[in-house]
């Protein structure tokens, strides 16, 4: 694994009101972990790694005020629990359950990005990513959890907001009482707007969050995919999703 991959001028950092905090790395990838812990401990934080998701919860739950103000989180873990799972337990847990959440994957599939989002994952960068932008992500969880302090719902929780269903076991959703068939696609949309109302969320967020920074598609797909989604939803609950010109869309639940 090259390391220039994930090169970052640490020192533009500083100055960052996130700078002293505790995250924690769930990496089982000795290198990758090392070069995490680095970056990370350059640009103002303190980090703690663990290789398995079951020493994560020996040490949470042997002392509970010890939990970080964030977690990064690797989908494939050594031991007996992965990462999906680590990140479920986490936010079911009380001293946890509102915490943020980072996911790292090799992953890129829509169906996995769509997994660990309703698993109750904050957001989802994978591999392999420039630090800037895992940086960036992970500043813009502890700003939302910051400016948002009460509990977040869990990733088996549905959403339901103006009409509109979300059963993130099932992955059904309703639109008024009628079930409404998404694609997987229209799918990550959708719960990616309603679990972050009013928040705008650009064209590379949405992307990165639901086919990867390996896929090559344009923003622009984002634009007809939205367009489909919209339509699905009927002209009484499609206005919820708004353009916001010049930097994306957000969605606006009712008043």
């Amino acid at each position: 694994m090259s390391s220039a991959a994930y090169a970052y001028d640490w020192e533009e950092e500083q100055g960052s009101p996130e700078l002293g905090k505790t995250l924690m790395i769930v990496e089982d990838d000795p290198d990758l972990q090392s070069i995490l812990s680095y970056n990370l401990q350059k640009a103002g934080f303190k980090v703690r790694c663990f290789s398995k998701a079951e020493e994560v919860l020996k040490v949470i739950d042997a002392a509970p005020e010890t939990v970080p103000a964030a977690f990064l989180v690797d989908i494939n873990l050594a031991g007996n629990m992965n990462g999906l799972e680590l990140t479920k337990y986490l936010r079911e847990s009380k001293a946890t359950a509102k915490l943020p959440i980072v996911m790292l994957t090799a992953r890129g599939e829509t169906s996995d990005v769509v997994t660990g989002l309703n698993e109750g994952a904050d957001d989802y960068v994978p591999k392999p990513f420039e630090m800037e932008i895992l940086l960036a992500r992970v500043h813009s969880c502890l700003r939302r959890a910051e400016s948002n302090p009460g509990p977040i719902k869990g990733g088996r929780t549905k959403l339901s907001s103006s009409g509109i269903e979300v059963d993130p076991v099932s992955h059904q959703v309703v639109v008024d009482g009628a079930p409404c068939q998404l694609t997987a696609f229209e799918y990550g949309l959708l719960t990616s707007f309603m679990s972050r109302p009013n928040e705008v969320l650009s064209r590379d967020d949405l992307l990165l969050r639901i086919v990867g920074p390996n896929k090559v598609v344009t923003g622009r797909t984002i634009d007809v995919h939205i367009r489909a989604l919209r339509a699905k939803m009927g002209p009484k609950r499609a206005d919820h999703i708004t353009t916001v010109r010049g930097f994306g869309y957000k969605f606006v639940p009712e008043s």
